[in-house]
């Protein structure tokens, strides 16, 4: 009889080693989860998706940015519908341009080039071109000898704030991957000549939107079968023409800034 009540008081000993062991389990079991980075559902490369609640604009104002450069055929796509998105909120002074001809989207895209927008309303536009036509070199003439990563970052953080340039380099290096030679890359990667690529945010007591590239709805591809010639687009967006992808793209971008200027 005291030989089993002394295997019992022996197995005893154990409980609270195994209850500790459990509880360590759980707690890194917790801490990992909690310190796993959060994934959106949604890539953002094609989709505009809110990445933060948080308002970086000054002053109760919406604030929206593109990042881009002269020849970029993504570039290009994005400027119609965010052209006309803006003629909402104020007078937008654009020129039209093509892009560089890329083959694969069927020759050198249609386009604007921003050159200035005048306010009418609390939503404010800011546009940043950081590399060429031929994307071998700065607008300013500086070589990129293969580092266009880190030259448009350069272009970036000299002239745009801070946490555009952190947000940039954050969803670009790190946070959008694409498919590339079979590779998962990150987005800045993800093409024969490395480099940043059309970034659109918008920021506002709403939060903060952002999307890369082109917008799905609105493939290179499709521009090009409304016209080769951006002239024309742009004559008939003026007279109240507006072609249905376009129109349907902007009318996006247009409720997201109206999200992003709700407090």
């Amino acid at each position: 009889m005291a030989k089993g009540k002394k295997k019992n008081e022996s197995r005893l000993v154990y409980i609270p080693f195994v209850a500790l062991i459990i509880v360590i389990v759980i707690f890194f079991a917790i801490g990992f989860r909690s310190s796993s980075p959060t994934v959106s559902a949604e890539s953002a490369f094609t989709n505009i998706v809110k990445v933060s609640s948080v308002d970086y604009a000054p002053n109760g104002t919406t604030q929206v940015y593109f990042i881009s450069w002269y020849g970029c055929p993504y570039g290009a796509t994005l400027s119609w519908p965010l052209y006309l998105a803006l003629t909402h909120y104020g007078n937008v002074s654009v020129e039209p341009h093509l892009s560089l001809a890329e083959p694969d989207l069927g020759g050198a895209i249609p386009g604007l080039l921003f050159e200035n927008f005048q306010p009418n309303s609390s939503v404010q536009f800011h546009f940043y071109y950081i590399y060429n036509q031929y994307l071998n070199a700065t607008p300013s003439g500086q070589p990129l000898n293969g580092e266009a990563i880190q030259i448009g970052l350069q272009e970036l953080q000299t002239s745009a704030p801070n946490w555009v340039f952190n947000l940039v380099k954050e969803y670009q290096l790190n946070k959008t991957t694409v498919l590339y030679n079979n590779n998962q890359l990150p987005i800045a990667l993800g093409s024969p000549i490395p480099h940043l690529v059309t970034t659109l945010i918008v920021t506002g007591p709403g939060g903060t939107w952002i999307l890369l590239g082109y917008p799905k709805s609105l493939p290179p591809s499709q521009v090009i079968s409304i016209s080769h010639d951006p002239s024309q687009i742009l004559s008939e967006i003026k007279s109240g023409n507006v072609p249905s992808p376009i129109e349907a793209t902007s009318q996006t971008i247009y409720q997201v800034i109206q999200k992003a200027s709700e407090s």
